[in-house]
């Protein structure tokens, strides 16, 4: 059985703990070729921010539909990917 790729956004800003806590635990998911990811961070996207309606930080996005606000473990992800 052949998982489908999963595209992955996430909306990050400065001085944010759990931005970061987030993006710890995508970086345990780079380098997979089923996730195709891309970060946005609001300084250098806000018009991504605006165009998504984002407000709240960390974001993410899974083929284009909110998943999570704020932070989440590595197995909550993993399952969610599932």
């Amino acid at each position: 059985m052949i998982t489908p790729r999963k595209f992955v956004e996430i909306f990050v800003e400065k001085d944010c703990p759990s931005c970061e806590q987030v993006m710890g635990v995508i970086h345990g998911f780079s380098g997979n070729p089923a996730i195709e990811l891309r970060v946005y961070d609001r300084e250098k996207n806000l018009e991504a921010f605006q165009e998504r309606q984002v407000l709240i930080c960390p974001a993410t996005f899974v083929n284009h539909k909110l998943v999570f606000y704020g932070a989440f473990t590595l197995s909550e992800f993993a399952q969610y990917l599932a």
